[in-house]
């Protein structure tokens, strides 16, 4: 009888030394902005936690697909690069107005470059037609990849992107010249 009453006296020992129980959860609170005064559901936009990486006040996006809106939001960013304005020349002949290509542009894309509507076009016909091929868009849920072509220019670009709670920001960009 001993040694059981020295077990239990062990056992109780061990719960208090650790903090007893796990205190049951904490209803959640009402929130005074919810007009409903009801908590967000879990895995609402507002209360999840953004990513580290991506800025205050930055709202996570969804894991959908990317709409026609957000890739014709990342192509004006990218078509406003200052990087790329350097090599775009569009005072020249035949450069302006801007004229873009590429196998992934949603259908009826809409983009502007210096007032004037951006024409999408079948593609170049050869290297020296001021074209602007899109080469790759990636967009997976709050961040972008986009790479392009200018070939009479003979530069390549890559322009990363991420969707804050404004919308769109162009993060980096980066052309080589080839």
């Amino acid at each position: 009888m001993r040694t059981r009453d020295a077990a239990w006296l062990s056992l109780i020992l061990l719960v208090l030394a650790c903090g007893g129980p796990a205190a049951p959860p904490a209803s959640p609170e009402p929130v005074a902005d919810a007009p409903d005064g009801k908590a967000p559901a879990p895995g609402d936009a507002d209360t999840a936690p953004a990513n580290s990486d991506s800025g205050a006040g930055d709202k996570p996006a969804s894991s959908a697909p990317a709409s026609d809106q957000d890739v014709t939001a990342i192509l004006q960013l990218v078509v406003d690069d200052p990087e790329l304005d350097r090599y775009l020349h569009l005072g020249q002949p035949g450069r302006f107005p801007l004229q873009i290509s590429g196998q992934h542009l949603p259908s009826g894309v809409k983009l502007v470059k210096a007032t004037e509507p951006v024409k999408v076009v079948d593609g170049p016909k050869s290297k020296k037609d001021a074209v602007l091929v899109i080469t790759e868009i990636d967009v997976q849920a709050d961040k972008a990849t986009v790479r392009y072509r200018y070939d009479i220019e003979g530069i390549r670009g890559n322009v990363t992107l991420a969707k804050v709670a404004h919308g769109w920001e162009l993060k980096n960009s980066r052309l080589v010249e080839h």
